[in-house]
């Protein structure tokens, strides 16, 4: 350690992984809720840069280039693997620490294991680093609620970052003290946030439950950065996948508070017929005999239906299972199970039946 006038140290330009969001060389934190895809988020950047695709508001990518992802709740094998598949991830460059054989070996830990994890980011040549939860490696003896017990902890994974210049991202929940800040909201000490750069919430959008907004919390580097909007896609309880909508102009205070950006109106029978759509087939394909009942429960006419399946390209895979012939309904980015074989059906089938299809929906 040296003192030094300002006057004779080199300036540098800040280098980013995700111009305005992501720096490299810096810690940044992405807090939310279990269950709105915080860890998608995070391999969803993974694959976009393995393969060198834009980031999701479409800014460029600083790839293809390499990832670490710590993750301590999430297997491997069945869950980390399936989804990166899914993102279309090139899987060479995603790098991760895990057990193999031996499910009782312990989750690296910060800072003891630091050595370990600068051999690791030497070796992969990563530029983005995942840690998530961060409260899953940190060495129990820092406190994850005293602010001076987190800064020792994370004053060195921070020298490490400007080190190697890898972006690091770490994950944390929610904690239950609602009405606050986003800045406290953070499960842990305000240490946390404070040692980061950026830092990120995720909350589910109040206007659109179906949506969550991923909402900057703050930002030390750049100017201000537009929340974006994404959907969770799921073809499977493994298979998830995300489809980013764009900007929104809800923020991290708003999103937290629950309120929507416009007053409610009135919905039209199409935008009726859209949400029960993409709600009931959002756990997986379901047939046109399970949807026309809850259609018309709700009042929708086969018209409207038809509306709100062409506007959410709904697709429809006709098979025979159990001696019946059946019409799924799928969204974008879901398949059937293997075992269901598609079949053709059409007018002709329906005629030489001597009857009508189960339901108006067989026909779509």
């Amino acid at each position: 350690m040296r003192i030094s006038s300002i006057g004779t140290v080199g300036s540098r330009p800040i280098s980013w992984l995700w111009p305005g969001r992501l720096a490299l060389g810096k810690l940044a934190i992405l807090d939310g809720d279990p269950g709105l895809g915080k860890s998608l988020v995070t391999l969803d950047l993974c694959a976009r840069l393995s393969t060198g695709q834009p980031f999701p508001d479409g800014a460029p990518s600083a790839g293809p280039a390499a990832s670490l992802v710590l993750n301590g709740e999430d297997s491997v094998e069945d869950t980390l693997r399936a989804r990166l598949e899914t993102l279309h991830a090139d899987l060479s460059r995603v790098f991760v620490f895990h057990a193999g054989d031996d499910p009782a070996t312990e989750l690296l830990r910060l800072p003891d294991h630091l050595a370990v994890l600068d051999e690791a980011l030497a070796r992969t040549g990563a530029r983005l680093l995942v840690i998530d939860p961060i409260v899953s490696f940190l060495d129990p003896r820092f406190h994850n609620g005293n602010d001076a017990s987190i800064r020792r902890a994370l004053t060195p994974l921070a020298q490490l970052a400007q080190c190697r210049q890898v972006a690091v991202l770490m994950v944390r929940h929610l904690n239950k003290a609602a009405g606050l800040s986003p800045l406290y909201r953070g499960g842990g000490s305000i240490g946390i946030v404070a040692a980061c750069r950026s830092g990120w919430l995720i909350a589910r959008n109040p206007d659109l439950p179906s949506q969550c907004v991923m909402a900057q919390v703050k930002n030390n580097l750049a100017p201000p950065q537009p929340s974006l909007a994404y959907k969770i896609q799921a073809a499977n309880a493994v298979a998830l996948s995300l489809d980013w909508i764009g900007p929104t102009a809800h923020t991290a205070a708003q999103l937290l508070s629950g309120t929507p950006l416009h007053p409610p109106r009135s919905l039209t029978p199409r935008e009726v017929a859209c949400a029960f759509l993409d709600d009931f087939l959002m756990d997986g394909p379901r047939t046109s005999r399970e949807i026309w009942p809850e259609a018309l429960r709700r009042g929708l006419t086969e018209r409207t239906v038809a509306r709100a399946k062409q506007e959410l390209s709904v697709r429809t895979v006709r098979v025979w299972a159990d001696g019946l012939r059946l019409s799924y309904w799928l969204l974008p980015g879901q398949d059937l199970p293997e075992s269901l074989e598609p079949f053709v059906m059409d007018a002709e089938y329906w005629l030489n039946k001597g009857q009508g299809p189960p339901s108006p929906l067989d026909k779509m």
